[in-house]
């Protein structure tokens, strides 16, 4: 089995880079990827560290684009795979995203405390990060630390939910790539760009959806994922239904429209109860990705 879908303590994981790769090969896991939240930082030590190791080890992304109801764009998620990692416009252009997405965090950190009397500041859910980048539940963990009040009764869902698209102390970032320019993005350095776990989101015409993400270039699609553990999914009567359905679902699609079938864990560390590999995505996958 391989995992393409992989988060370190880079971005919100709780696992360093090296340590994701001595987990896969203690799962013989034959090929694994790191697939960080809109930055790079930590593919230089995954690759690195795996490099003389009995695994495969690929360099990888997953970039948050830009919103976009009109569209049903709504918290959309695309993977990019085995690029090269020290392509200039790569890097530039992460260094932009990461600047919109720190700047969106910071707004609403301020929303939560001026708006709805949390007592939380942007400091200290950056030292929460670490320094990596700042993510939603960074922001919830200090929400439930410093509010235990506020918060009781709540769901870390819940409070997630506070500061998600539509929901009431949700700002939208102002720098952003949007749905082609993330995909161009990861094709100018020759990478894969698939769209991630397509059964999460809320759409009218699932076919449909994809069919536009194909129209804006994507090549590849999750099959594979752990959808009873996920939003929204997570701790609902839906949640065996969904990770029954949507595997043999999009399966179909991939190869109805010849697209590279890819998927993953959405590993962070045991969040959720989710362990590496449990998403169980075939080997015969990694041929379209080496």
């Amino acid at each position: 089995m391989i995992d393409l879908h992989l988060h370190s303590s880079v971005s919100d994981g709780l696992e360093t880079p090296a340590k994701l790769i001595e987990q896969g090969l203690s799962l013989k896991l034959k090929a694994i990827a790191i697939t960080d939240h809109d930055t790079i930082a930590g593919v230089e030590e995954f690759l690195s560290f795996g490099e003389s190791k009995d695994i495969i080890v690929i360099p990888g992304i997953e970039i948050s684009i830009r919103h976009e109801p009109n569209r049903e764009l709504i918290d959309v998620h695309i993977i990019g795979l085995n690029f090269d990692y020290s392509s200039s416009k790569l890097i530039n252009t992460i260094k932009n995203q990461i600047k919109g997405r720190l700047e969106q965090k910071k707004a609403i950190c301020k929303r939560l405390k001026d708006e709805f009397d949390y007592n939380i500041s942007f400091e200290e859910v950056k030292s929460i990060a670490g320094g990596n980048v700042v993510g939603r539940p960074h922001i919830v963990e200090v929400m439930k630390r410093n509010n235990p009040d506020k918060v009781k009764g709540k769901s870390k869902s819940e409070l997630f939910k506070m500061i998600s698209i539509g929901g009431i102390a949700y700002v939208d970032r102002e720098v952003e790539l949007n749905l082609e320019e993330s995909i161009e993005l990861i094709s100018s350095a020759g990478g894969v760009p698939i769209l991630a776990h397509p059964g999460i989101y809320d759409v009218a015409n699932r076919m449909k959806f994809v069919e536009q993400c194909i129209k804006a270039g994507i090549k590849g699609i999750e099959i594979e994922y752990t959808y009873a553990k996920n939003r929204p999914f997570y701790e609902t009567e839906k949640a065996k239904w969904a990770q029954e359905f949507f595997p043999n679902y999009y399966r179909k699609i991939a190869e109805n429209y010849n697209l590279i079938k890819s998927g993953g864990s959405d590993y962070h560390g045991g969040k959720k109860g989710i362990k590496m590999g449990d998403a169980k995505v075939p080997y015969n996958y990694l041929k379209s990705f080496i």
